[in-house]
């Protein structure tokens, strides 16, 4: 059973819809390229097709049955009789094929006795081009991590924490990617959403806990001396102005990483830990930034 993940109305899904999340937002930066290299092909165009397929698909077949012949083959049979001269008949059998070979994993052998008058067009055989022999295999753990690492995308920059490299070597992985990530991305917030990411994808390759460790010793989602309050502080000689402004910087940067978990749907407890703030605080600083949407 996948793991559940609280979201912001503190509803259950699937832990699983937060890595489909996370690939269909880096789909065009990391998959197109994989995909036009595995299928030979140049892709000149592409969009979402909002139709959704039912997973929930239910057909009950005419006539279904387990052949065995003189000649010891064996098979499923389905018999349908049809009155009306269907002209997408062909795809109808389609799903109806789908969902019998999910059941039993053998050959089937389809047939329509047709009773109407009217002469048959329908189409009885798919187009080659339409017909299903299996599918392409990418596997992403077969891919170099070192290649990944040299990416000034940062959508495949992350992807490395999947890729291949040998186990005792997952914190330098780690490091690395953290590291590309700071060059690559052109704003913290950026930075904070590719972190973000990055820790989601970890628990595929239960490191969870040390990739946030990691991003905990290493000064990588806040560059402080950036920081207006910092550079003021400083320029005035005052200490005092220099620490309150790396202690603010870090407060904003750490909301900032707050509102962006929050919108993705992350729980108060889970953002709390990932910032090292109190759940408290946490629910602060949302309120606040709920009641400054609502006063704008």
């Amino acid at each position: 059973m996948a793991k559940k993940q609280k979201t912001n109305n503190d509803k259950q899904i699937p832990e699983g819809n937060l890595y489909d999340k996370i690939f269909k937002e880096n789909a065009e930066s990391i998959f197109l390229p994989l995909i036009e290299e595995r299928l030979n092909v140049k892709i000149k165009s592409f969009k979402p097709y909002k139709a959704k397929l039912q997973t929930t698909l239910e057909r009950e077949m005419d006539f279904f049955y387990e052949v065995e012949t003189d000649d010891e083959e064996q098979f499923l049979l389905h018999l349908e009789f049809q009155t009306e001269n269907e002209k997408d008949m062909v795809y109808r059998k389609a799903e109806y094929h789908g969902i019998a070979l999910n059941l039993r994993q053998m050959e089937i052998k389809h047939l329509v006795i047709y009773l109407g008058t009217e002469k048959p067009s329908m189409l009885t055989q798919l187009p080659d081009n339409q017909v299903y022999r299996g599918f392409d295999l990418i596997d992403i753990h077969a891919l170099d991590y070192q290649v990944l690492l040299q990416s000034q995308v940062p959508d495949v920059v992350i992807i490395a924490i999947l890729a291949n490299y040998p186990p005792d070597q997952v914190e330098s992985v780690l490091r690395l990617i953290m590291r590309q990530l700071k060059l690559v991305c052109q704003s913290a917030s950026d930075l904070s959403r590719y972190i973000k990411q990055l820790i989601i994808l970890s628990r595929l390759r239960k490191v969870e806990n040390l990739t946030i460790k990691i991003t905990e010793d290493m000064p990588i989602t806040y560059d402080i001396t950036t920081d207006t309050l910092y550079l003021r502080g400083k320029s005035e000689g005052e200490s005092q102005g220099i620490e309150r402004g790396i202690e603010k910087g870090i407060e904003k940067e750490k909301i900032e990483v707050v509102y962006a978990a929050w919108q993705k749907g992350l729980s108060i407890d889970l953002i709390a830990e990932i910032v090292k703030l109190p759940a408290p605080r946490v629910r602060q600083i949302l309120e606040t930034w709920k009641q400054e949407r609502t006063d704008g």
